[in-house]
């Protein structure tokens, strides 16, 4: 129990890294091995460990360390429940397809704690549906043990049937820690593709000053808003690209008659954008962002939930950044998005932006 202590307390002082569905705890998968190496209270002491190096304020350190414990606990109960047992140093004697099959139950019991627990502080903090909330959090959850579980089934096996023992964690853990090293660089292209798209902006700034921070507005409130309906961070992050890049398309209507731009500007946007193959989630964002729930919107006049969820949170994260830009007040923008609930928005769109502008999560005006 010493040994996993120590490496959950090194693995602490390196955030969990995550990359759309691939997301990797090494913390997680220390307290996922203690289960069958020193069980439940062993497990439960493991899971403590990472409190060390936080500096949060207290209340928040007593919750972090609530919520692990549960977790091991629950995974605990699951594991002696089908039949786990508790796995000695260097015991060779073990069925590897029953260790595996205990250990997904674990995880599983973890996982559901852990969604039960983050389901009820979002809906609570949120006041959003707890049906869409749960939905949502299972996905992020679920892919975030899966990867722990394997990981953590081959810490068990190189501790115990191949009788590594803690020297096992100095095999395993360099490895865990290359993982993140490569999640860290996948996280810089990501970075990349956004500088990459920053040329569309800036033309369409100089072609009509004060569009480079419409962009930069609507991106801030489309990242709150879509957090608060539950978004996953990949949605979360498609969304935020399609709130920059919406009206990059007026490049190409530079021309046009000013009712042409109005009706045409979105679909423009999306064809502008079109060859740029890693943007496929967003440009059907934008492509519909002017659609409305009463079905009067374009191209297709779509109606409420026919509307993807992506362009629903735009449309709203565009009328706010649209009415701030034109000199409303933040609140005076989020009223008059609540007046056209119903017709042009989306109700839990716009009660999500409310929400965020009374936490102060909107963005800055003219910052």
């Amino acid at each position: 129990m010493i040994a996993l202590a120590v490496a959950a307390f090194f693995a602490s002082f390196g955030r969990p890294q995550a990359i759309g569905p691939i997301q990797f705890s090494v913390s997680a998968i220390v307290q996922l091995a203690a289960i069958p190496l020193t069980g439940a209270v062993g497990a439960a002491l493991v899971s403590v460990v990472p409190s060390l190096t936080e500096r949060n304020e207290a209340v928040k350190k007593i919750f972090n360390v609530a919520q692990r414990v549960l977790l091991v606990l629950a995974g605990s109960l699951a594991y002696s429940a089908v039949g786990g047992v508790g796995l000695r140093p260097a015991l060779v004697d073990i069925d590897l397809v029953a260790l595996a099959l205990t250990m997904v139950v674990a995880t599983a019991g973890a996982a559901l704690m852990n969604t039960a627990l983050l389901a009820g502080v979002l809906q609570r903090d949120s006041g959003g549906s707890l049906d869409f909330i749960i939905r949502n959090v299972t996905l992020r959850v679920v892919s975030s043990y899966a990867t722990s579980f394997v990981a953590a089934y081959i810490l068990v096996v190189l501790w115990s049937p191949a009788r590594l023992g803690w020297i096992s964690a100095l095999f395993f853990l360099p490895s865990i820690v290359v993982i993140q090293w490569s999640l860290r660089q996948l996280a810089g292209e990501w970075a990349v593709r956004r500088d990459v798209l920053a040329p569309f902006v800036t033309a369409l700034d100089t072609r009509r000053p004060g569009a480079g921070e419409s962009s930069r507005l609507a991106a801030g409130a489309a990242s709150a808003i879509a957090a608060a309906v539950g978004l996953r961070p990949s949605f979360v992050d498609k969304v935020v690209m399609a709130a920059r890049l919406r009206d990059v398309g007026l490049l190409a209507l530079e021309d046009k008659p000013p009712a042409i731009i109005r009706r045409d500007h979105a679909v423009a946007s999306a064809s502008v954008l079109g060859e740029v193959s890693f943007l496929d989630g967003s440009l059907t964002y934008i492509a519909g962002h002017h659609e409305r729930v009463d079905g009067q919107g374009r191209p297709d006049g779509l109606v409420g939930a026919q509307i993807p969820l992506g362009s629903r949170v735009l449309a709203v994260a565009d009328a706010w950044s649209d009415a701030v830009t034109d000199g409303c007040s933040a609140e005076e923008a989020v009223r008059l998005c609540e007046d056209r609930v119903g017709t042009h928005l989306d109700e839990v769109c716009v009660n999500a932006l409310r929400r965020a502008h009374g936490r102060g999560q909107l963005p800055a005006v003219g910052r």
